[in-house]
């Protein structure tokens, strides 16, 4: 990919979060009345502030690479299409709606570029918090342009591990709760060592841009039988997201409940 492009699509992703963060009420100190919020039909919320960030990132996209594939949280996905594209744009506009609906810092901006289906670019932009994150197939992982790196940890520690979705056997292990994008970021800081994210409302958008950062960054992620997950692709076919420093992957995959 052209450079020049590349920084294209992050001026727009700037853009991007430059606009929420006019709407979010962290900001403006008002209720999210205003945002249009609905449910969607797996349960998670959607509002203006989604949709506005998807239209600028999408815009941008089917300018800069016209002949690739997008799959967006927003859009409904061309499974067909997706399964016989070489690149595919992963999309999430507004990754942690419901922190940024009730004012919390977490949320996020993820795209990744996929190809052969396997993320080769992530990009997550945290703008409430000035983060960039960036990860580059073969360039390594920056945050704010300071390399990023997994924990060098044998073992687990105590508080060190982000779990979703279920309980664990080892729950001495669990991190305080956040949104999944920032804590697959702090597996790739090495600030945690690990995460489990049962599947349940999470979809490939959610982990597309995270993958490529957390592999740049000396990381390994997984589904639950140690199978490297495959992304734009549109279809959901694993239970559970493991993300680790890879020192401790076999330990993860054993506090997933039989």
């Amino acid at each position: 990919m052209a450079d020049q492009k590349l920084a294209k699509l992050l001026a727009t992703i700037e853009e991007a979060g430059a606009l929420l963060l006019s709407l979010w009420p962290g900001r403006t100190g008002a209720a999210h009345d205003n945002l249009g919020v609905t449910s969607k039909a797996d349960g998670t919320l959607v509002s203006e502030a989604d949709m506005r960030s998807n239209q600028l990132i999408l815009g941008a996209i089917r300018e800069l690479f016209p002949d690739d594939a997008i799959l967006s949280e927003e859009v409904a996905p061309d499974v067909e299409a997706l399964r016989h594209a070489k690149r595919t744009w992963v999309v999430d506009p507004l990754d942690g709606t419901s922190s940024f609906l009730h004012g919390r810092d977490d949320f996020s901006i993820l795209v990744a570029l996929a190809e052969h289906h396997t993320p080769t670019i992530g990009i997550m932009r945290f703008p409430a918090r000035n983060l960039l994150v960036l990860g580059l197939r073969g360039a390594g992982a920056t945050c704010n342009g300071a390399p990023l790196r997994v924990s060098s940890h044998a073992r687990a520690r105590q508080g060190c591990v982000y779990i979703r979705n279920f309980e664990a056997n080892r729950s001495e292990l669990a991190c305080p709760m956040m949104d999944s994008g920032l804590a697959l970021l702090k597996v790739a800081s090495g600030e945690l060592d690990g995460a489990i994210i049962r599947m349940t409302t999470h979809r490939e958008w959610d982990l597309a841009a995270p993958i490529a950062v957390l592999l740049e960054a000396g990381g390994r992620v997984t589904d639950q039988t140690g199978v490297e997950i495959r992304c734009g692709t549109g279809i959901l076919d694993f239970s559970y997201c493991i993300a680790s420093n890879g020192l401790i992957h076999q330990e993860l995959q054993d506090l997933i409940p039989a």
